[in-house]
This record gives structure tokens, C-alpha cells and sequence, in this order.
């Protein structure tokens, strides 16, 4: 994975670019939708004009592209536990950070992934059942329904078959971190 930019100059000009991308795949999903393109001053007063789409057209078509990059997201993450990888390192990834909005609310890095791939602890349905994501686990084969970081992988990751290497491994570095704390 590249490193993320250093330095606001960096991060301003990679942010730029995320965003040209952004403009060009919206523009080129609501054209092979057959959208029209309409023609608007580019900037008040400025008498100088650009083909744009209509702005309800733009929108709705920039947000079918994050709903789907928000999906394509949550496959990522699923691969990245499949492959064993945690919730801090798959935070750290993310970029996330614990609060930044309603879809990091926790109070680590690794609880601000959780909320993003398994949605907000806040709605009802959240409320009444609780929260899971589910992912297969390649040491026992089973589909594991995990809980995020509650009271340990033993009850965290319902699924796992008795004696699940992966999940021992789990626990014992687990347990590591309780017996490391003073």
C-alpha cells in the first residue's frame, strides 16, 4: 500500500487528483446512461463557460458511485479479515479516525473500521440485535460472525469451529495484551 502524503502540500494535491477521478467517473457513468450534458458559466461573472451535467443528475450519479465504492469498500475489508488481517491494521488502512464522522464513531482506530464496515452502533436495528460482519475464515472454513472488539475473539468472532487455529491465535494474542497491561 502506498504511504499516505506527509505534508498538507502533498496531501492537498492527492486529495485534488481523488477528486478529478471522482468528477471524470461521475461524468462518465451519467454518459453511459445517456445523460445530457448542459453548458454553465464556470464561475459567476466569469463569461466563460464548461459542459457540465445537470446538478440533480450529477448528484444522484456521484452518489450511486460512493454507494457502489462504499460496497466495493466492505469486499475489501471481508478479504482483508479473511486474510487475517485485524481491525486496527484494516483502520490504519482506511485512514480512519475514531469520531471523524458517524460512519468512524468509536473510541479506537480498530472500533472506527468496525463501525465503517458494519454501520452505525446508533440505528434501531443495531440497537435491537447488535451489529456483525460476516467473513469466512480460512484456517476452519466456517462463516464467522464477527462482533468487532467486545470482550475478546473467543466471543467476538461467533463461528469458528473448535480448535480453529486462526482463533487460538486470536486468543493468545489477545490474552497477551491483558497480561503486557500494568
Amino acid at each position: 500500500m502506498p504511504d499516505p502524503a506527509s505534508g498538507p502540500g502533498e496531501r492537498e494535491t492527492r486529495l485534488a487528483a481523488i477528486r478529478d477521478h471522482a468528477r471524470r467517473a461521475v461524468a462518465g457513468l451519467a454518459r453511459d446512461r445517456g445523460a445530457e450534458f448542459t453548458t454553465r458559466e464556470a464561475s459567476r461573472g466569469s463569461g466563460l463557460t464548461v459542459r457540465d451535467l445537470e446538478p440533480l443528475t450529477g448528484a444522484r450519479t456521484a452518489r450511486d458511485i460512493e454507494l457502489g465504492a462504499r460496497h466495493a469498500a466492505r469486499d475489501y475489508i471481508r478479504q482483508a479479515r479473511e486474510a487475517g488481517r485485524t481491525w486496527d491494521q484494516i483502520g490504519r488502512a482506511l485512514g480512519v479516525a475514531p469520531g471523524a464522522d458517524a460512519d468512524q464513531a468509536g473510541l479506537t482506530v480498530a472500533e472506527a473500521a468496525y463501525t465503517y464496515a458494519a454501520g452505525s452502533p446508533h440505528t434501531d436495528t443495531a440497537i435491537r440485535y447488535g451489529r456483525s460482519f460476516l467473513w469466512r475464515c480460512r484456517s476452519c472454513d466456517q462463516a464467522i460472525s464477527d462482533r468487532g472488539q467486545i470482550a475478546g475473539p473467543a466471543d467476538d468472532e461467533i463461528g469458528h469451529t473448535s480448535g480453529c487455529p486462526r482463533q487460538a491465535a486470536a486468543i493468545a494474542d489477545w490474552n497477551a495484551g491483558w497480561e503486557a497491561e500494568p
